[in-house]
This record gives structure tokens, C-alpha cells and sequence, in this order.
């Protein structure tokens, strides 16, 4: 593709907005309308950006190359699949479907059509993640990792428990920085006047083959903004916040010909540290991921968070709500 991309959202919410505005922002698109199963909601987004309502997804698939799919979740397999056996190319929104069966066919629709598919898992593209993957690329061992993702409550998803909404953009980091199958899982949540059903504050622990473990914490009943990322290596701590994008790496040593004499008492157990806080460049994380789709459709890229990878991160969350539902039978029984 040389001319600029033609390009539609399917979704006018507020994520749908935001993939609206993004697109109007970037040479390499042309944002040619929007769809919505609410026509009002349609035409009004449209009105705001100066282009098309349409009346259906066969007239938004006959004007496009490409689609932000930024519905509901229970809705991305239908319209991903309707788009993808058209060969038009798709960034879906995470989770990518709501069953494994569906995922399976979004990915075959994708491969069989030569269409690409991009999945939204837009932490990826936080700078302060890409530099965290360029620090572990040296094959540093990463022993453990601990994850928190918290907030107060909000109406903007509602069809979904914590772990599908926020635990997963740290389930789908964390898997791409480990590399190892996981061998384990346990779940708690916490359940109280807030949060009744235990579905708006869980914490999960993820064992892998290659030993390391993971911690996450994910919560919508929390009254303060947190999303952090730490990882304890075989050299090094590191300390993340996908907020503020910003690294710290702090790391301790023996000190060496330094005579025990002339210490101070309680230094005297012979540990220096460091810590170096990186220069991470600010950048807004769906602008790039909207790039990269450009560049993947142009051939310039591979997607990098592809179908399968959105999956394995999807079967962890499922993993982690199975546990979840034992946990609230196995209860229930014992009363």
C-alpha cells in the first residue's frame, strides 16, 4: 500500500473515540467513517469527526482496507470473523473473543484470507514496556514478577469480571516477557460490601516451567490510579509504572577492598547498591499501536501481539476465574 490506508471503527464508544481521533491524527490513515449498532451514537461520532455514519457493516466493509473492531467483547468474534473473510485486515480490541473456539476462528479467518489481525493489548506499546523487554533481551533470568493494576470503580466495562478488564494487559506482559508455559495457578478474591460477588478485586499467582513465578493484582474498587511492574532477575530488581513510563533498575553487590575496620557498624555487612532510572522516551501508546498496524499492513511489521499470543493470555485469565469459581463452590459446600 502507497496511497494512505482507508480505514473504519466499528464501535463509537469511548475507546471508539479515542481509535477515532487517533486515526484522524496520522498521515498514513484515511479515516473514512464509523459504525455503531446505535446509529445515533454513529452519527454523532461522525459529526465530530467530520466523516461517514454507516448504515451497516457490509456498507463500512465495501469503502475500507482496514477496521478498528472496539466493541463489545462478547461481540468481537462475529464482526472480526465478518471482516477478516473479506480480507480486510482488523486491530481487534482485547480480550480478542470470549471463548477459545472463537479465537480459533478469528485466527483462520485472518490466515486464510491473507488479512492481518492485530490484537489491542496496547500496554505493548507502552514505551517504559518496550524498554523493559530491550533490559531482559540478555537473557537475564527473571526469578519473579509482581504485577498491580488498581483504580475505583468505573461504568466504562461492565460486562466483564476485573481479570478479563484489567488483569489480562498484565497476564499478556508478563507471558511475553517469561517465555515459559505455565504449570500453575491459584486465585483469591476479595469479597466485601464493595465488592459482593469477589469479581472487582482478585489477586492471582502464576507459576512457570522455567521456575519463575508471577504475582498480579487487579482491582476496580481501589481509590487510587495504580498500574506497576516489577521483576526480580538473577542480576537485578527493576520497578516499572506504565503511568508515569518510567524504569528504575536497582541492583546490589558485594563491595570489595574495602577493609571491615573502617566501616561504621551498620555498614558492615558489605552490600553496595545502585540504582539507574533509564531515559524512556514519552510517547502515547495508541498512536503507536496504530502505526504499527499501518506498518504491519504495509509490510513493514509482523503484528506483535498476534492471535495466538492474545489467546495464551486469554486461557491464564480462564485459567484464573476457574480457580475463582472452585474456590466459591467448594465455600458454598462446605456451609
Amino acid at each position: 500500500m502507497t496511497n494512505p490506508i482507508k480505514v473504519a471503527v466499528i464501535g463509537a464508544g469511548m475507546m471508539g473515540k479515542n481509535h477515532l481521533r487517533t486515526y484522524k491524527s496520522l498521515p498514513e490513515f484515511e479515516l473514512v467513517g464509523v459504525y455503531d449498532i446505535f446509529h445515533e451514537a454513529a452519527q454523532n461520532a461522525a459529526a465530530m469527526f467530520g466523516i461517514k455514519a454507516f448504515a451497516s457493516l457490509e456498507e463500512a466493509a465495501s469503502c475500507v482496507d482496514a477496521v478498528s473492531v472496539v466493541t463489545t467483547s462478547v461481540t468481537h468474534a462475529e464482526v472480526g470473523e465478518f471482516f477478516l473473510q473479506r480480507g480486510i485486515h482488523c486491530l481487534i480490541e482485547k480480550p480478542l473473543a470470549a471463548t477459545e473456539a472463537e479465537c480459533k476462528r478469528l485466527i483462520a479467518a485472518a490466515k486464510d484470507n491473507n488479512a492481518v489481525l492485530l490484537v489491542g493489548h496496547i500496554e505493548q506499546f507502552n514505551p517504559a514496556v518496550e524498554q523493559l523487554h530491550k533490559i531482559l533481551a540478555d537473557n537475564s533470568q527473571i526469578c519473579a514478577l509482581s504485577a498491580n493494576r488498581m483504580s475505583a470503580a468505573s461504568g466504562r466495562i461492565t460486562d466483564v469480571d476485573v481479570a478479563m478488564d484489567l488483569m489480562i494487559h498484565d497476564a499478556e506482559v508478563i507471558l511475553s516477557l517469561v517465555k515459559s508455559p505455565v504449570v500453575n495457578v491459584s486465585a483469591a478474591a476479595v469479597r466485601n460490601a464493595k465488592s459482593p460477588s469477589g469479581k472487582d478485586y482478585i489477586t492471582a499467582l502464576v507459576e512457570f516451567a522455567n521456575g519463575a513465578t508471577a504475582s498480579m493484582t487487579a482491582s476496580r474498587i481501589t481509590s487510587s490510579r495504580v498500574r506497576t511492574l516489577s521483576v526480580t532477575t538473577n542480576d537485578n530488581y527493576i520497578d516499572m509504572d506504565y503511568i508515569a513510563q518510567s524504569v528504575a533498575v536497582c541492583s546490589q553487590g558485594r563491595m570489595h577492598n574495602v577493609a571491615a575496620d573502617t566501616l561504621s557498624e551498620n555498614m558492615r555487612y558489605g552490600l553496595k547498591g545502585s540504582a539507574e532510572y533509564l531515559f524512556v522516551p514519552q510517547t502515547q501508546p495508541l498512536a503507536a499501536e496504530l502505526s504499527h498496524f499501518g506498518a504491519c499492513l504495509r509490510g513493514q511489521a509482523t503484528p506483535r501481539i498476534s492471535g495466538e499470543q492474545a489467546l495464551e493470555a486469554l486461557k491464564l485469565i480462564w485459567q484464573v476465574q476457574h480457580c475463582l469459581s472452585a474456590r466459591t463452590t467448594a465455600a458454598a459446600a462446605a456451609e
